[in-house]
């Protein structure tokens, strides 16, 4: 089992400004109603968390916010098809799952698909295929 942090920073998005807030979630219990619209499913790259419902990764949303965005703006201009429900949802399932999702972002860059690609093909088939 992996060793969870015991606070967790986030952005919690309430106007005017986005807050920062530290969170005690080493006494959180965690099943699946603490997120209601968080799923694992199996991708093509292993199991990966997302929206349930949506094709957006949990990853996608953490990236945005890093980026600087805030659940408001994606909410009204990335990706308006979410709610700030699941925005925050996604917020806290990453303030309590940060390593995990920290793998699948760095599983899902550009040179860890071609890694990916260089193991399974060989060097020569992957030269073959891109030409490089």
């Amino acid at each position: 089992m992996l060793e969870l942090e015991k606070t967790a920073t986030f952005y919690t998005g309430y106007d005017p400004k986005e807050i920062i807030s530290e969170v005690d979630v080493s006494r959180m219990s965690i099943t699946q109603t603490n997120f209601p619209y968080i799923e694992i499913r199996k991708s093509t790259g292993g199991h990966s968390t997302f929206i349930r419902g949506t094709r957006v990764m949990v990853s996608t949303i953490i990236e945005y916010l890093l980026m600087g965005e805030t659940p408001n703006t994606i909410v009204e201009n990335i990706l308006p098809h979410l709610t700030l429900a699941q925005i925050r949802d996604a917020i806290q399932y990453y303030s309590v799952y940060k390593i995990r999702i920290d793998q699948e972002r760095r599983e899902n860059t550009e040179n860890a698909g071609q890694k990916y690609l260089q193991e399974k093909l060989g060097k020569e088939e992957y030269r073959k295929l891109t030409g490089e």
